[in-house]
């Protein structure tokens, strides 16, 4: 069991307390005013919004003017279509960094608020059943202390009038990091890790799953396929942010860490 440190407690409880009114989620400088994103203006600024130009599958940032980017062309996407609001680099990374492994809970509010304007500009006509996180194994959820998507999916949800739900699908699989993993062995790790527990929930119903960060979408692909499954109507994806396709030769910059 990890021993409690104090002053990193103390420490942490004040941030939830007074990070609206004064500190920038990202850079921690003090803000003269709230902000919905929870960013003082320097750090928006550099944040990069997905608003077009994006492939029509994975909705992730393209590099041409194709439809499809090469990874949606190469590999089935078991999803009707994701969109994502960031590119994962700078800031983004950031925000990420600070709700996955930082322990700052509170971002899931920010994150959520992101979530909401792509959700209502994007997904018109999309009528969402149920709204549902990528789920962690009970080991990582433990030595995390909560899960991230689930935090943020909640907000969403709440912020939007859709159901929220994490029973309906659970990982049955520890995996790889997906991020020390080629785009081939990705999709090989993330075969067979999650069960849907509670198909009675997903028949006919349309599903919105939600995360923080989307890199190749291998994971919510599986996820979908396990929902479809199940006989879900359509599946599809939000996330927070998604790495920019990375062309033959360029260095990956954007990992997600």
């Amino acid at each position: 069991m990890r021993k409690i440190n104090i002053k990193e407690f103390i420490y942490n409880l004040l941030a939830e307390i007074f990070v609206d009114k004064y500190n920038c989620i990202a850079c921690d400088a003090e803000l003269r005013e709230p902000s919905k994103y929870g960013l003082c203006e320097q750090c928006k600024s550099k944040l990069t919004f997905i608003q077009s130009r994006v492939c029509k599958k994975c909705g992730r940032l393209q590099v041409n003017e194709a439809d499809y980017c090469m990874t949606c062309q190469e590999h089935k996407r078991e999803f009707d279509f994701a969109r994502s609001c960031v590119v994962y680099d700078d800031v983004a990374k950031e925000i990420v960094r600070g709700i996955k492994f930082g322990g700052k809970k509170y971002f899931a509010k920010y994150i959520a608020n992101f979530l909401v304007e792509k959700y209502q500009s994007t997904f018109d006509g999309v009528n969402i059943d149920v709204v549902i996180p990528v789920p962690l194994t009970k080991k990582k959820k433990s030595a995390r202390g909560y899960n991230q998507s689930w935090d943020i999916a909640k907000a969403f949800a709440k912020a939007v009038d859709l159901t929220a739900d994490e029973s309906i699908v659970v990982k049955i699989k520890d995996t790889k990091e997906q991020a020390r993993l080629s785009g081939a062995e990705r999709e090989e790790n993330t075969i067979g890790a999650f069960e849907v527990k509670y198909a009675e929930k997903v028949r006919d119903k349309i599903i919105l799953i939600v995360d923080d960060v989307m890199t190749t979408g291998s994971t919510a692909s599986e996820i979908a396929k396990m929902l479809k499954k199940a006989k879900a109507k359509e599946v599809y994806l939000l996330t927070f942010s998604s790495t920019k396709y990375k062309v033959e030769g360029e260095s990956n910059e954007n990992k997600v860490v």
